[in-house]
């Protein structure tokens, strides 16, 4: 009994310990389901947090898409800005390019009057110095033949003297010649050298004119590039018209032959006068004398060129006590002329009439070259006209431009389509164009290097430069009427 009955509580428990796993796997199951109530909770809230951050996600790609369409429109901008700025630097760079070679035609041609103008003067020069040759030829002709005349007296001198008078009437014949072909051909009224000068002044003003610096403006820019244009704009002020003038005027063609005169050298332009004294005395206690007179004039009516040439020994006598003193022999005259109408010496300078008698005969056989127009009509200064007479400016503007739809802007190179793409916007409604507007002007000044001395303007040294310069107001304004 004591060992049974101390045997039954140490069986207790083991029954109790079989039971036990049953209550605790229902421990563990009721335990379990705790845990997976706790991780059912775990996923619910990894599931929650997930949608959140889809949620997130979804609202930057809209914001990114944003930026990135705005960017790709900036992008699009600054790209047809940069063209644009480009073309604009380009067109402006042409304008400038066009002023400057319409402003140079505009130096060039003023500089071909100065130079037409000089040779002008050579060309009267020329013309008078044959009429000089002409007339001092003939007059060592006659002296040489009158010398013959007189050597008859001494057999031994004869043959010499009639040697040098051969010789001068061939030398005589042969300026004559010489004049008459170089008198019509530097001098006459249609075909003459001058008058090929003075139709050569008048072609290339008109050229001058905006027409014609129109034409090298547009083909200066379709140099840099086919797609511009430019031409020159019409003068606001109608200065360039007024600038210079042909010298139709009386007046103003005496100006220029003072010049012509002026240019003359020594032996033209004479006096060609000497004292020649002889062994003879005279009643006066003094010598006779040979006086020798010439000189080449252009008449009052500056149509004829004329040169006369004598020799004539004087003889002194007294008369009531005083010494008087005349024209005695006539020992040599010649005379030559070139003009459309043939006259009389008229001329009264370089005391051509102390031979009077010499002078007459000169005059009635005046050999002449009928194919002269007179002294010429340049074309000068109009200085009545100008602001500054003495250092006078003439201006010019050139508006360049270039269609819009030739520069290689976003839209125009179809790079993209859509609202968020810039729209090009250039001047003008009807016409859409890029423009720029440049402007130049001549002025007179010496060149480089040349003697330091003022000088004013004038159109017989060609000294005519270009320079670009601002736009005056009066230019902006017409140019502005072109963009529409």
């Amino acid at each position: 009994m004591m060992n049974r009955a101390n045997l039954l509580p140490t069986a207790l428990p083991t029954a109790l310990l079989i039971a036990s796993p049953t209550a605790a796997s229902r421990s563990k199951r009721s335990a379990g389901l705790i845990v997976r109530g706790a991780g059912s909770s775990s996923a619910s809230a990894g599931r929650a947090g997930a949608k959140g951050r889809l949620r997130q996600a979804g609202q930057s790609l809209f914001v990114a898409l944003g930026l990135l369409l705005a960017g790709g429109a900036v992008l699009f901008a600054m790209f047809s800005a940069g063209q644009v700025a480009a073309a604009k630097q380009r067109l402006t760079d042409t304008a400038d390019a066009a002023a400057y070679s319409a402003g140079l035609w505009r130096a060039r041609v003023l500089n071909y009057h100065a130079y037409s103008n000089r040779a002008i003067i050579a060309n009267e020069v020329a013309i008078a110095q044959a009429v000089t040759l002409v007339s001092w030829a003939r007059y060592f002709e006659t002296l040489t033949r009158n010398a013959a005349q007189f050597a008859t007296i001494l057999p031994a001198a004869e043959a010499v003297f009639a040697g040098v008078a051969e010789a001068a009437a061939l030398a005589s014949q042969a300026a004559q010649v010489a004049a008459e072909i170089e008198v019509p051909a530097r001098g006459a009224e249609a075909l003459g050298y001058k008058e090929i000068l003075q139709t050569s002044q008048e072609i290339l003003q008109l050229s001058t004119q905006s027409f014609g610096l129109s034409m090298v403006a547009a083909e200066v820019a379709r140099a840099n590039d086919r797609g511009l244009f430019a031409w020159v704009l019409p003068d606001p002020g109608q200065s360039w018209q007024t600038f210079t003038k042909r010298g139709e005027t009386e007046a103003d063609r005496q100006r220029l032959a003072n010049l012509v005169v002026a240019s003359l050298d020594g032996f033209t332009g004479g006096p060609r006068s000497d004292e020649i004294l002889t062994p003879i005395p005279s009643l006066c206690f003094k010598l006779m004398r040979m006086r020798k007179r010439g000189g080449t004039a252009l008449t009052p009516d500056l149509q004829r060129w004329e040169a006369v040439d004598t020799l004539s020994f004087h003889l002194q006598s007294l008369s009531f006590f005083r010494c008087r003193e005349r024209e005695s022999i006539p020992l040599g005259w010649g005379a030559a002329e070139a003009g459309t109408e043939m006259r009389s010496i008229v001329q009264t300078g370089s005391d051509v009439w102390t031979n009077p008698r010499a002078n007459g005969l000169a005059s009635g056989a005046m050999t002449g070259v009928a194919s002269y127009a007179g002294i010429a009509r340049v074309r000068e200064l109009d200085y009545e006209q100008l602001a500054n007479a003495a250092f006078p400016t003439s201006g010019l503007a050139v508006v360049a431009r270039q269609a819009g739809a030739d520069v290689a802007t976003a839209a125009n190179r179809t790079l993209a389509s859509g609202r968020l793409l810039p729209l090009d916007h250039f001047a003008g409604d009807s016409s859409p164009h890029l423009w720029a507007l440049s402007a130049a002007e001549v002025y007179f000044s010496r060149p480089p290097g040349a003697p330091a001395r003022t000088e004013y303007a004038s159109l017989f040294n060609p000294y005519w430069q270009v320079r670009l310069v601002a736009p005056t107001a009066a230019q902006r304004g017409v140019a502005q009427a072109y963009v529409h």
